[in-house]
């Protein structure tokens, strides 16, 4: 369908001004966590110990940071399509067209760069906005996306109608105007549950253990002591021998008391304060609050085989994976969509088993008819057989091409 020239420029003006509009400062805050971000007028300026964890640190800490990068790259690498029910053949098939908000969410980055942050927004906030962009003419849905700083976007509300609107960077956004995915939330509530608002208490205790296990392992491990002076020292020079100690048992140099001087260690060691016990502990918390297998982690777990790797992978996919992309193939499929159509990330190929069990398993299947040949090669990705078979034949309507022959008059 060509598209006119004035239509070209209000096309190009509504980019410019959805840009404009998305082009907000990150705001120190967040609405979607629990603390209390105006709480110096009311004299609160007490902070809790551990301080919760934020976005910086938890995703620092690398049980975490890692666990994070692992659910967004299944997704991100992971097909998704549209789809429309077929009456005729009983099942749901891909559109032929896919619409370009799915073959390009985001005009400025990749797609796999779109669907990464989006999990990573519905991760740590439990929330991801983003605000259209203009018509696609073919499906009569907004063809693109402006993402939004997830920690950005917050909600106002008319305490006397109770009509809320969303508020970005001090600018009133129509509910209309914003896509949002809400990763989880109650009823009658609009924002999602991320992990920081959930775990955050918990993660900066985690941390908080994690930089006194560094602090001591930095130490040698060696424990504190109790230095006996035979005269009344001041508190300078009591100062002083604290912190000629700190410095030798850093360095792990060998340590000379004066005479009259007694070094009493209070016992203490790594084994006994089960510090590595702690952290390993620590980082199987992490992973089962993502919904991540510990041997994911690079954590002791139970002995894989070939076999057992693959069904592990096809868990992780159910039951933590899809914990994030259903949400995301669900917004899409309702704002984004036409009546009548799906999104649907394929996770085919990450489910399969093991070849020989997929081989038998699409051998059955075909024998008793469930499948034919050319569903069954579809589901290992190869093309019908009467369609290899062409790729492969030289069509004989091709003449055969023989050398010509020379005479040589003499």
């Amino acid at each position: 369908m060509p598209v006119s020239i004035a239509n070209a420029r209000a096309a190009g003006r509504l980019r410019a001004n959805v840009a404009r509009r998305g082009a907000f400062p990150g705001l120190g805050g967040s609405g979607l966590m629990p603390s209390r971000p105006w709480s110096w007028l009311f004299g609160d300026m007490e902070l809790p110990t551990p301080a919760p964890a934020t976005e910086y640190t938890a995703m620092g800490y690398p049980p975490f940071g890692r666990g994070v990068a692992l659910l967004a790259s299944a997704i991100a690498t992971t097909r998704w399509v549209a789809e429309r029910w077929d009456p005729a053949l009983g099942v749901h098939v891909a559109l032929p067209d896919q619409p370009s908000v799915i073959t390009d969410p985001y005009p400025d980055v990749t797609p796999w760069a779109y669907r990464w942050a989006a999990v990573e927004d519905g991760i740590l906030y439990g929330n991801h906005f983003a605000l259209y962009g203009e018509m696609d003419w073919r499906t009569k849905r907004p063809g693109w996306l402006l993402p939004l700083p997830a920690d950005a976007v917050w909600i106002m509300q008319d305490p006397t109608s109770g009509n809320w609107t969303w508020l970005v960077g001090g600018e009133e956004i129509p509910r209309g105007d914003m896509f949002h995915i809400p990763f989880g939330n109650r009823s009658g509530e609009i924002l999602g549950r991320g992990v920081l608002w959930q775990y955050a208490e918990w993660l900066g205790s985690a941390l908080a253990a994690e930089e006194y296990s560094g602090t001591y392992f930095a130490g040698g491990t060696l424990p504190p002591a109790v230095l006996q002076s035979p005269e009344l020292l001041t508190d300078d020079q009591a100062l002083d021998l604290k912190t000629k100690w700190r410095e030798m048992t850093n360095n792990r140099e060998p340590v000379v008391m004066p005479t009259g001087y007694t070094l009493t260690p209070v016992v203490s060691n790594a084994e006994q304060a089960q510090l590595v016990e702690t952290r390993r502990w620590s980082a199987e918390m992490v992973g089962m609050m993502l919904g991540i297998p510990s041997w994911k982690l690079g954590l002791p777990g139970p002995t894989m085989t070939y076999q057992n790797v693959e069904t592990a992978d096809i868990d992780f996919v159910r039951d933590g994976v899809d914990r994030y992309s259903s949400p995301i193939a669900a917004a899409f499929s309702k704002w984004l969509m036409p009546g009548g159509t799906q999104v649907r990330f394929d996770w085919t190929s990450r489910q399969r088993a093991d070849a020989t069990t997929t081989a038998n398993t699409l051998t059955a299947y075909v024998s008793q008819g469930i499948l034919t040949v050319d569903e069954a090669r579809a589901v290992l990705g190869r093309p019908p057989a009467d369609a290899a078979t062409e790729e492969n034949t030289t069509p004989e309507d091709v003449p055969e091409l023989t050398p010509a022959s020379t005479t040589v008059e003499g």
